[in-house]
């Protein structure tokens, strides 16, 4: 009898460890960099991709209140150096941002790589727009040695949901529903 009562206190206890030691965001679908496409040459480069799971359940009400949303995208072109730290031979970042207006009921979202703002009524729509990425250009700032490796580095971040007028004193959460994808790297082959 009092075995079982211990062995219902250690398997208890070891239950409980596990469930703290696995915060609730290692089970929930990370953001991703996925569809990646690249087109040129030495000279300039065209990228195109997409970006999965970027819009949580908070997200999406953050903006459904019309809170503007931006998500910030990094590319690095870098060449491979053996003893050294890679090379960066050219880096691009631009912003995409989503800002949903209640009183016209649409959507308004600015894509900074094309320098434009589309308009549009469905949520669905915006979203699309503001998770994927046409023929972002690239320009070397130095020249790459043609025999030598070279990829492209590419990562998205959620920029932490700004409020108005200091609310974010009151909101200290909003922060929580900011995110950033891992690196994702593609070779280039010449």
């Amino acid at each position: 009898m009092i075995n079982r009562i211990r062995n219902r206190w250690i398997f208890g206890g070891l239950v409980l460890f596990l469930i703290l030691s696995f915060p609730p965001w290692v089970f929930s679908q990370k953001a991703s960099i996925r569809e990646v496409q690249i087109k040129g040459s030495n000279g300039n480069w065209r990228v195109s991709f997409s970006v999965e799971n970027c819009f949580t359940e908070k997200i999406e009400e953050a903006i459904q209140t019309g809170i503007p949303t931006t998500l910030t995208f990094y590319l690095q072109l870098c060449q491979v150096r053996s003893w050294w730290r890679d090379r960066k031979v050219a880096s691009l970042q631009f912003q995409h941002t989503v800002e949903y207006s209640p009183i016209q009921k649409e959507y308004q979202v600015t894509l900074g790589e094309k320098g434009i703002s589309r308009v549009t009524q469905n949520f669905e729509e915006a979203k699309r727009w503001m998770a994927k990425v046409q023929e972002a250009e690239i320009k070397l700032s130095s020249e790459i040695k043609l025999d030598v490796l070279t990829y492209l580095r590419i990562k998205t971040e959620l920029d932490p949901v700004k409020l108005p007028l200091h609310l974010e004193y009151l909101y200290f959460f909003a922060s929580l529903w900011g995110f950033e994808t891992d690196w994702h790297v593609e070779p280039l082959y010449p």
